[in-house]
């Protein structure tokens, strides 16, 4: 039996997947063939107009904002291995950088 390979979703497929499976997103405009881009721009372009924010735009917000920073836990971890990793100590091993990191 062949196991089918998902393909990766891109930037916009993940953020419009994670939209959706967090809020119900209100549709301004009844139209099937309106996308999910369209359908915000018109969303910004109100918000613009009007200073105030739609249900949409409140739950996109509110979406957004729990989306983690994709580069801070990398740069801490590359942080705290060069105080490990250093001239003095090239010999360290893996597993004995590992054990000092975990300390």
């Amino acid at each position: 039996m062949e196991i089918l390979k998902e393909k990766p979703l891109t930037l916009d497929e993940k953020l419009e997947k994670a939209i959706y499976s967090k809020t119900k997103v209100l549709y301004c405009s009844t139209k099937k063939s309106m996308s999910f881009k369209k359908i915000m721009k018109q969303e910004m372009q109100l918000f613009d107009s009007t200073k105030n924010p739609s249900p949409n735009i409140i739950k996109l917000c509110e979406a957004l904002k729990t989306i983690p920073p994709t580069s801070v836990e990398a740069e801490r971890a590359f942080s705290a291995a060069g105080l490990f990793v250093t001239k003095l100590r090239t010999r360290l091993s893996d597993k004995g950088i590992k054990i000092a990191y975990a300390f």
